[in-house]
């Protein structure tokens, strides 16, 4: 699971739901309408923060994910993995 925070406030904003296994990473998006999540379960998830709401899930390394970032325009997405690759994808 990943969970939402408001730092200003501390409040708890949410929980996103859909990994099997431990999340590793997170990366929003240049604008903030988007949160990767990496994880355990070698899939990579993508998220709307403001439903809460699984957008897809990115499938293609055949070990755990551990960290994810988005380009500076947000056309990219990279995931890094136990695998020994780095993968790209169009989010």
């Amino acid at each position: 699971t990943v969970k939402l925070w408001d730092p200003t406030t501390m409040e708890d904003k949410g929980t996103l739901k859909g990994h099997s296994g431990i999340v590793w990473g997170v990366a929003w998006n240049h604008d903030g309408s988007l949160l990767a999540s990496a994880s355990d379960d070698k899939t990579v998830k993508l998220w709307d923060p403001t439903t809460m709401e699984e957008k897809g899930t990115l499938r293609g390394h055949s070990s755990y994910v551990t960290a994810v970032a988005f380009s500076r325009d947000g056309s990219l997405l990279a995931s890094a993995s136990g695998d020994e690759t780095v993968k790209l994808w169009d989010p």
